[in-house]
């Protein structure tokens, strides 16, 4: 089994960079972990934004196989807390997919087709953050939900 994050475009920043890497670290102490990204659509400026959620959406597919459990982190998705988020990843592990993948979409959102095809939307909050810092907050949460299904002292409740 295997936790895959699927992000759109490279991260800019140095100190998400560094973030990401301490995390990422972590994670892969605890189970196998990897971060892909797909290119974000080129000439975005010039075109729709529905134009560019469809391309980025096909790219993401693209990068998912079959059998994959996909997991879109969205702000219109269902929000829970750090235990319940861990107790909903272990009962997605317990479920047997190879690879969970969560998916964070361009600095436009994500096209309709692909929430439609996620297997569940996730909110890390109802506020709005960058889609490059998405990833850093993701990761810390990922790890911290791993860190309580392994009884490793980092949450507190």
């Amino acid at each position: 089994m295997k936790i895959v994050l699927l992000q759109v475009g490279k991260t800019d920043d140095k100190y998400l960079n560094d973030g990401l890497s301490v995390y990422h670290s972590r994670i892969q102490k605890l189970m196998p972990f990897e971060v892909k990204t797909v290119a974000e659509s080129k000439a975005r400026q010039k075109k729709p934004v529905s134009v560019v959620k469809k391309e980025e959406a096909e790219r993401i597919l693209a990068a998912c196989r079959k059998g994959d459990t996909l997991i879109l982190l969205d702000e219109g998705g269902k929000s829970m807390g750090s235990r319940n988020f861990a107790t909903f990843l272990q009962k997605t592990m317990n479920t047997g997919p190879r690879r969970i993948v969560f998916i964070i979409g361009g600095p436009g959102g994500v096209h309709h087709e692909l929430k439609d095809r996620a297997d569940k939307v996730l909110s890390l909050s109802a506020m709005t953050f960058s889609h490059q810092l998405v990833r850093l907050l993701f990761a810390e949460q990922l790890y911290r939900a791993l860190a309580i299904l392994k009884g490793i002292p980092y949450h507190n409740d």
